[in-house]
């Protein structure tokens, strides 16, 4: 498969409309965070139309160089503080504190991921800040909540994971297995943001400003809760886990992923692999896990004797929901993908790069990234806080 960027014309790109409304338009954001959980709940935030003011330290976010990156601008990084503005400060200072409150003043949000201790050592506790900005709405992100034996402890991704019982769900034959790609992370990030749009609703209604605090644990353990503790819901059950069929099929040349969803499906399924004799066969079946792992070891033994093309293709004529495994470049090259107009490419201090817009159309108004990622201190002179501010009156 090619790149998208060498598919993509330029005259073909989408650039962002400085000039169109978007539903955060005239709330800024004070940004102190590092890694993912902080950083993708303010930039969810950008993409909605706040300003987001990213405070670094000097030498810039620990996290700016870590893996795959060009000329000192991680992918990851990357992809989780575009749409921002960069200043330095050190909070190691007076004046660095003078020059964050000062910022504060000015601020609707403050998103921060420090341990639960740090904000009061720096003089940036809650008490103070509600004192100085009664309407300033604070979001802290920490790992296990600020109180426990946990309190203080390292928290990262794979950390939670093991501790919320990701790890030993996703296992196989017995062997634990962490799910990659920071998803307790990027979850908690959605969480944030979720959190603080409810909180500058109810400080349009009360006047009020929130002190949110969001754990991690407690996030996965409220994401996670619908399915993966079904044999938990029930008061008294002790049933024993099981970890769900998979529903990725082997074919002659490659693999599909199905999923009937109900007995109507299922039969569409069985009749697409010529096998409707077996419908009677699972309908006298009591316990639908035992009759949902028998289905598709059946239905994966038949779909092996022919190639991938096939199978969607009979798959998609009998209205069974079924789906190829793609690669990230060829999701990248999917036609739906790009009928959506999900990815485009704005300018960055290291070229182009690829984003993904707010996934969430208003009124069909799509939200693409407005900017690429700030270089450090970018933005130190345009954004100030070097002198008294006054505090801002209105939302």
């Amino acid at each position: 498969m090619s790149d998208v960027h060498t598919d993509l014309p330029q005259d073909a790109r989408q650039s962002p409309d400085p000039a169109q409304k978007r539903p955060l338009d005239g709330i800024v954001v004070v940004e102190t965070s590092s890694f993912l959980t902080g950083p993708f709940t303010a930039m969810m935030l950008a993409d909605l139309g706040a300003d987001v003011i990213k405070v670094e330290p000097p030498g810039g976010d620990g996290f700016r160089k870590f893996g795959h990156n060009r000329e000192g601008f991680g992918a990851s990084w990357t992809n989780a503080n575009r749409g921002k503005r960069s200043v330095v400060i050190d909070l190691k200072t007076e004046e660095g504190i003078h020059r964050l409150k000062n910022l504060l003043a000015t601020a609707d949000i403050l998103v921060e991921n420090w341990r639960p201790r740090v904000a009061a050592s720096l003089g940036l506790g809650h008490e103070v800040l509600h004192a100085l900005y009664p309407r300033l709405i604070r979001l802290s992100i920490n790992g296990f909540g600020d109180t426990g034996a946990l309190a203080n402890a390292p928290a990262f991704d794979s950390l939670i994971q093991g501790r919320t019982g990701i790890v030993a769900s996703e296992g196989r034959n017995g062997k634990p297995a962490v799910t990659p790609f920071n998803m307790v992370d990027k979850v908690t990030g959605a969480f944030g943001t979720q959190a603080i749009l409810a909180a500058l609703y109810d400080r349009e209604k009360t006047g009020r400003a929130s002190h949110i605090k969001l754990p991690m644990l407690d996030v996965m353990g409220y994401f996670n809760f619908p399915d993966m503790f079904q044999h938990r819901t029930f008061d008294g059950d002790t049933s024993a886990w099981k970890p769900p069929a998979s529903q990725v099929l082997e074919t002659s040349d490659g693999f599909v992923v199905i999923s009937p969803a109900n007995g109507a499906q299922m039969s569409k399924t069985l009749n697409a692999i010529d096998r409707p004799e077996w419908k009677e066969e699972f309908k006298q079946m009591r316990d639908p896990v035992a009759m949902a792992d028998e289905f598709f070891r059946r239905v994966g033994d038949v779909v092996k004797g022919k190639e991938t093309t096939y199978w969607l293709a009979r798959f998609a004529e009998l209205d069974v929901p079924a789906a190829p495994v793609f690669s990230l470049d060829e999701f990248l090259n999917d036609a739906q993908v790009a009928n959506n107009r999900l990815f485009d490419f704005v300018d960055s201090p290291v070229g182009p790069i690829r984003t993904a817009r707010y996934p969430a159309t208003f009124d069909d108004r799509r939200f693409p990234a407005r900017s690429g990622p700030p270089a450090i201190g970018e933005h130190d002179d345009e954004v100030g806080g070097h002198s008294e501010t006054q505090p801002r009156k209105t939302a």
